[in-house]
């Protein structure tokens, strides 16, 4: 587990340091922690693509599926070469393909149970989509919305407007 964090710290140390491009890349935004609408659209330029891209073929490696990684690695790089309008340094997309694909494959080779059945699912939908040429990154997933249950708005600030009175109270 140590290994993984430690790839994972490397992959996002590369990816910030070697793209000062990128702003909106972050190791808080690799590890879930920066604060974004859940709404909202995933980035898309070539580091995000790049990134996306390279951690699917090396997850998919890891659960078995059966693709050319190198075709894919091909593919994609042939579809930011198109890119008119992208004007990033394909040595550097490169590069942050690479590191990406690394990194997790290392940080998921010793770990068993990594290919669970809700993880396979989501790696097949983005693998499938990247085979067919759309290297757009994944939309982010929806979070629940509240059903009002039995305990919805415990916790929250919100104000129902009732005042509880207690038998010590003597405002009247």
């Amino acid at each position: 587990m140590k290994a993984a964090w430690i790839c994972l710290a490397l992959v996002a140390a590369a990816l910030t340091g070697g793209c000062s491009g990128a702003p909106s890349l972050s190791t808080g935004s690799i590890l879930g922690t920066d604060e974004k609408p859940a709404d909202a659209a995933p980035v898309n330029d070539p580091t995000m693509r790049a990134f996306q891209v390279g951690t699917i073929s090396a997850k998919a490696i890891k659960c078995g599926f059966n693709f050319d990684p190198a075709k894919l690695k091909t593919s994609y790089l042939a579809y930011e070469r198109n890119q008119a309008a992208a004007g990033a340094d394909m040595a550097t997309i490169e590069k942050i393909y690479d590191v990406s694909f690394n990194g997790v494959a290392k940080a998921v080779a010793d770990n068993a149970d990594y290919c669970s059945q809700s993880k396979t699912k989501v790696i097949k939908t983005d693998l499938v989509r990247h085979l067919a040429g759309d290297f757009t990154p994944a939309p982010r997933p929806k979070e629940p919305e509240d059903d009002g249950g039995l305990f919805s708005g415990w916790g929250s600030s919100e104000s129902t407007g009732y005042r509880q009175r207690l038998p010590t109270d003597n405002s009247d």
